[in-house]
Formats: structure tokens, sequence, C-alpha cells
């Protein structure tokens, strides 16, 4: 544990500096692959160097959040084998790579990462089986109307005995539509793509079908990432099937102006928080400014990322205060000193300082969030871009939030913590009170909306992420 700094508000301004941005996509480890050093190390005049990759590790593992979307199927469909028909096209991996280069997330198929990735999907309902209706509800933006309606075209032409009726429609219109099917004892087959977070309700509320023995017979054939392969068979463990699968997936990243390091006398980019301290001090002192921005606008930006990083430091978020958490929180005050003064606004969607180097470091932005046009930013090659950066982060290990139906009070709580600990600058020696008391908080909650049995699940510990 480091000696703790205490955060205060750095003074002095950034350097601009104007500019054309390559992205360069490094490995964890740091190594550069299959690019010009002379450019790296001696760039040209006015040109700037911009690359994104996985970040650093943590001290208890690498592994990365996964936002994004999930596939799942309501309970008691006339006809299950249509619906797990459609749920095998949306992940067999030629189709997985048109929705991400359509929408924009990451495919969970190594296949679709292929020059020409499979097209071959298993046959759950036979041509012969009676003609049938699966109503398709995803949660996609409106934006993905032309292109999701011209895939469910293929697939009826695929499968002329199954008509889709697709409705483009909020998560929270979605769980409505379950709740409202299910209370009126419908059996209509209805197959949904909806955040994985608002899948908890459907989950928790006993609206999804167990897909436990069809999930080996949906993926046939598919390449599934191992990590989203063991994401899969910890749900069985965590929820006693597989009530639904990863579909299409988000994953944070870390963004540097790479110029703006070499400045300051750094020379690669920090692969553990030990590397990340020393070089965010670096550029304080040459800047004379933090430099290391975070989500720190609140509401669910910020518990977030605060997710992610108590994960990586081996805690369990859900419970604010085990030991991990706390070793988390004591990081993140120290490193806080050196937080660039736009991280109380910053967002999802904030990330344009890179270019003008009002931070250095954007620590873990969603590619999903990052328009490269909007940095004149550019792929070095073929072959270093944010889709192998993302894809180089699903590799090393992945994990979810517990999809709990009470996951907004928990980020209430969590954002009351960051301000307290971060914003106000409470004292080191406080941070573990400050957590217990979320945590008190959270318990009183659960006993008093749920039940007293919620809360004591709570308490010990049952609700965790769900990690490969």
């Amino acid at each position: 544990m480091e000696t703790p700094n205490i955060p205060t508000k750095p003074k002095g301004h950034g350097i601009l500096i104007a500019v054309i941005a390559v992205v360069v996509v490094v490995v964890l480890v740091a190594s550069f692959i299959g690019l010009d050093y002379n450019n790296l190390f001696h760039p040209k005049p006015a040109a700037q160097t911009i690359f994104v990759y996985s970040g650093p590790a943590g001290p208890a593992n690498a592994d990365h959040l996964l936002g994004g979307c999930v596939v799942a199927e309501m309970k008691n469909g006339s006809t299950p084998m249509a619906s797990a028909q459609l749920i095998a096209f949306l992940l067999n991996p030629a189709v997985q790579k048109s929705f991400g280069s359509a929408t924009g997330f990451i495919p969970v198929d190594t296949g679709a990462f292929n020059t020409t990735p499979s097209s071959t999907i298993p046959t759950i309902y036979s041509a012969s089986n009676a003609s049938v209706t699966v109503y398709y509800y995803t949660s996609l933006t409106e934006s993905d109307f032309n292109y999701v309606s011209s895939e469910m075209s293929t697939f009826m032409s695929m499968y002329p005995n199954i008509h889709v009726k697709t409705s483009f429609i909020s998560a929270s219109k979605i769980v409505s539509q379950f709740q409202t099917q299910l209370a009126a004892k419908s059996h209509e087959n209805i197959v949904t793509t909806i955040d994985n977070i608002d899948v908890g309700t459907l989950f928790y509320d006993g609206y999804l079908a167990n897909l436990t023995s069809m999930a080996p017979t949906i993926t046939a054939g598919a390449g599934t990432i191992s990590s989203v392969t063991g994401l899969n068979n910890y749900e069985v463990k965590v929820f006693g099937g597989v009530y639904f699968m990863t579909q299409l997936v988000n994953i944070p990243l870390v963004w540097i102006n790479y110029s703006a390091m070499q400045k300051a006398g750094i020379s690669s980019p920090p692969t553990t928080d030990a590397q990340l301290m020393s070089d965010a001090k670096t550029l304080y002192n040459y800047y004379g400014v933090g430099m290391v921005n975070f989500q720190g606008h609140g509401g669910a930006s910020t518990p977030t990322e605060l997710y992610q990083w108590m994960v990586q430091f081996g805690g369990n978020p859900m419970v604010f205060n085990d030991t991990g958490d706390i070793a988390a929180m004591e990081y993140l005050y120290n490193l806080s000193a050196y937080f660039s003064p736009d991280y109380p606004a910053s967002y999802w969607d904030t990330y344009t300082g890179l270019a003008s180097n009002t931070y250095t470091i954007m620590d873990y932005q969603w590619p999903g969030s990052v328009n490269l046009t909007t940095l004149a930013m550019k792929p070095y090659n073929s072959t270093d871009t944010v889709l192998n950066a993302s894809f180089n982060a699903l590799s090393t290990g992945v994990f979810i939030r517990d999809p709990v139906a009470w996951l907004s009070q928990w980020q209430f709580y969590m954002d009351a913590a960051w301000t307290s600990i971060i914003e106000d600058h409470s004292s080191y020696s406080s941070i573990p009170t400050i957590l217990s008391t979320e945590n008190a908080a959270l318990w009183s909650y659960l006993n008093t909306t749920y039940s007293p049995a919620v809360g004591m699940q709570y308490e010990i510990g049952d609700y965790q992420p769900v990690v490969t």
C-alpha cells in the first residue's frame, strides 16, 4: 500500500497539441508489434500519436468488464426450437461480424474476426416443421433499424417457416412486454436482444427460458471466445443455468496521447497500476497539472468504472467494503492527486481532451463512445485497430455485473462513496468507514424494499460479479 497522497485541485494549464492522430494498438504487455520505431520515438513535427490498448493489469487480475447486449428467450413459448434457431443465427460468426460492422459492438466469436467468417448455422428448427411466428424485441437504437431489419429478412429467407416480427423498444419496455405476456399466460415465442444489466429483471422475476440444454447446439460450429464461453459456464454456477447468452459487447480500453507522454519522458504505456501511478506523477511534474482523466460524472458512469477497478483489485464491488474494494479506493484516492481538472464532468462520451492534451491518459473509455474521426485518428496499419485491442482485452478474461434489479440503487450508493472519498477529499483513513456506511445503507434498503432474506443474501456476499 502506498503512502497516501492528499488529493488537491491541481494548478496549471494543459499543453495544446494540434493534429493528426495515429492509433497504435499495443498488447497488454506493452510490446509494440509491427510499428515504425523511428516515427514512434522521433515523431515528425506537428504529428501526434494516440494509441489505445487493454490498459494496466490490476494487482489481482486483468479481467475486463463487459458492456453490451445479451440474447434471451421468454419462457413458455409454444415453439422454443424456433426461437433457438433465431438465437443461433444471431450468434453465427458471419452475422456477428456484420452486426459489429453495422453497430460498433464487438463480436463474441473468434470466427467473426476472420476475413471470411463461417456462415454455417446449426439446424434446430427443420424446414419441414410447421410455420411459426417469433417476436424479436431489441433494445438497439432506431439508427440500427434498417440494418437489423435486413438481417431479419435474411433469416426469414433461410428459414421460410419462421416469420419474425421485429420491434425496436427500450429495455424497460421489453421488460414490460415480458411481464404483460406472462401475466396473460401467453405462449408467444419471444426472443430479445437486451442490455446485459436490464436482463437481470427478466431473470430474477422468472421470465426467461432455461437454455442450458440447448446452448451447445445453439453455438455448434461457432468459435465463441473462450472467456465468453467461461462466462456462460459460470452463469450456470451462479444462476443455476444458462438463461441468457452474450451476443454483442463493448469493452473499456485505455486511450493515451503517446506524443504527450514522450514529451514528458515516458516511452511506453503503463502495464501495471504501480507504473500508472509513477507515470501520473511524471506527467503532473512535466505539465504542472493532472493528466489522467477518469469518468467522474456520476450517475451510472462512475460506479461502472469503479466496478472494473474493484474487481481487478480482487474485490466484490456489490458489497462495497471487502478487502479488494477498500484497496481499489485507496489506490484511486492516491491517483486522484493527478486527475485532470476535467474529471468531475467526464462521462461515457468524454474523450476529445486527448487531442488537445487537456489530459494525456483517458482511463477506461468504451470504444463505442469514441469517434475516431473527431480526433482525426486513423489506424497505423490494417492490424493496429480498436477491434484488435478489444479482442486482446476480451481474451485476457471478462466479467459482467450481477444483473440485479436493484443495480441503480447500488450505483446511487457507490456514487455517494466516490463523492465523499474523491471529490470531497475525505481523509485516507476514513475510506473503510465510508465504504462500510454505503454497505449498511444498501443492506437496509434491501431489507425494507425486498425482504430480510434478500438483505442477508446480500450481506453474506451471494451477489457478486459474474467472473470467468
